[in-house]
């Protein structure tokens, strides 16, 4: 009997060692060709299917995800929104809008088709290469690798098609901003994670920031010292721009400078954070990045509080402030290169130079792009700026260029906790006099994902030495540790 039954479990374990290898070959083919970025109309959007609960989540950074329980069959589908060629969806809403969706809904049909037939096909592929590896010369064995593979990708396509129910998203559940959540879904929807994080951002900025401003072991300034408040590239988040005015009430700064990127896509849906920037008590002054329209910089030019600098200058506690918005308008980054971009981006210096020749001395140029102003190194003392996502500082002809990294936590993916971007923004404070003179600054950055927060103290003279604008033929300068200098190659921007 147990001769008899020897062969049996050896047959069986094989039959089961089989299976196991065609169930990595599917396992597989969904993680590396299960994502894919797909072109919907106006829309760029990433599709993502991996094993997991049945279940869609529909990604709308920055204003959250919607899930809904839409399928029986154990995968995972995910649409993130990455990009809106603006445009062109202005072109298309002037049309017919049921057009559009209908347009959208066939082409999200086929995309999804073509990405199931592909992973299918991948499984089979990968089961049989495994299978070979294996087995070698036993085809009915690597057949059964295949056979799983197909019947593993294959079912679970099969019967999430044959189970998909669409009206599930009648009750998603969403998370998100709560402020935010009235515009996806009905008001009655919460945001746990995210509003947990704003009440702890507020306690431990406010607590931190009281702490460090009583205690300095490097105290600057004092009576009477300008603290500006710069921030860029908030990219809609509610979180950063909590953050903002919570920085912006600890350290009692005097006026906000904000480096633009404000939006993300430059639509007219974006006007909501029109109410926040409304919120500060201090002056705000503003400059547009290249994802921010010109509809947007009238909208924000009429608020109270708010002064839009394009190709002008304002006088703010001692201060003058020039401005130039970026020449990039939203949606054509994703139409030029990276050298294109950069050219474009540097034909505003001219123009920065031509202003400046006119204008009384100025103390600071703002600019979302760095590379816009470099041709004025030598001729002004500070220069701050945001777009790169990165915070860093250089110096060129006695010019000092701040950047500061992203005040809304990178933006579209803020709501990640896998990402670890911090929010950032940083506090400047001048000696007045005539001129002024920027004495130190403090970079100050929260994690949204541990609530961490750190302010680093920087000392002008102490890291650059004393700075004396002055114009040279080539560029030289000194920059502090770890920020590029002068001569080095400026990192590919983000968007």
């Amino acid at each position: 009997m147990a001769l008899a039954s020897s062969p049996t479990l050896r047959r069986s374990a094989r039959i089961g060692l089989a299976i196991l290898v065609g169930l990595a070959g599917a396992w597989a083919s969904l993680a590396i060709w299960g994502t894919s970025v797909r072109q919907m109309g106006p829309f760029e959007v990433r599709l993502q299917t991996s094993l997991g609960r049945g279940e869609t989540d529909i990604a709308l950074p920055p204003l959250g995800r919607l899930t809904a329980d839409t399928h029986l069959a154990p995968l995972r589908i995910e649409a993130t929104l990455l990009d809106v060629r603006v445009a062109e969806l202005t072109r298309l809403l002037d049309g017919d809008l049921g057009r559009l969706v209908d347009t959208l809904e066939a082409q999200a049909v086929h995309d999804l088709s073509v990405q199931a037939l592909t992973v299918l096909a991948a499984a089979c592929l990968l089961a049989l290469g495994l299978g070979l590896l294996a087995f070698r010369r036993a085809p009915r064995t690597i057949a059964v690798s295949v056979l799983a593979a197909f019947l593993a990708v294959g079912g679970a396509e099969a019967l999430t098609l044959a189970t998909f129910r669409a009206d599930a998203f009648r009750s998603p559940t969403f998370s998100g901003s709560l402020r935010l959540a009235a515009r996806v879904i009905p008001p009655v929807r919460t945001a746990e994670q995210i509003d947990a994080f704003r009440e702890q951002l507020t306690r431990v900025v406010d607590g931190a920031v009281q702490a460090y401003t009583k205690i300095q072991t490097n105290p600057v300034g004092g009576a009477g010292e300008i603290r500006v408040l710069h921030i860029s590239d908030l990219h809609l988040s509610p979180l950063g721009f909590d953050f903002a005015r919570q920085i912006a009430k600890g350290f009692d700064v005097d006026f906000v400078i904000d480096t633009g990127d404000t939006t993300s896509f430059g639509t007219a849906s974006e006007d909501f954070v029109l109410s926040d920037i409304r919120a500060f008590d201090q002056p705000y002054l503003w400059v547009r990045g290249n994802h921010d329209s010109i509809a947007f910089q009238r909208a924000l030019d009429a608020l109270p509080n708010t002064t839009v600098l394009d190709g002008t200058a304002t006088w703010r506690q001692g201060l003058r402030v020039y401005g130039l918005g970026d020449p990039v308008p939203p949606g054509a980054r994703g139409e030029l290169s990276d050298a294109a971009f950069a050219e474009r981006v540097r034909a505003a210096g001219p123009r920065i130079l031509s202003d400046l020749e006119r204008l009384p001395p100025v103390d600071i140029v703002a600019v979302h792009d760095d590379r816009m102003a470099e041709a004025v190194a030598g001729r002004v003392p500070l220069v701050v700026s945001g777009h790169f996502h990165e915070t860093g500082a250089r110096v060129i002809d006695g010019t000092l260029f701040l950047r500061i990294g992203t005040t809304g936590g990178s933006a579209l993916t803020t709501f990640e906790p896998s990402e670890h971007v911090p929010l950032s923004a940083e506090v400047l404070y001048f000696e007045p006099g005539t001129p002024p003179r920027l004495i130190a600054y403090d970079v100050i950055e929260q994690s949204p994902t541990t609530g961490t927060l750190t302010v680093k103290r920087h000392l002008v003279e102490e890291e650059f030495g004393s700075l004396t604008p002055s114009p040279a033929a080539s560029p030289t300068g000194a920059t502090a540790s770890g920020s590029p200098t002068a001569g080095s190659p400026t990192p590919a921007p983000v968007g």
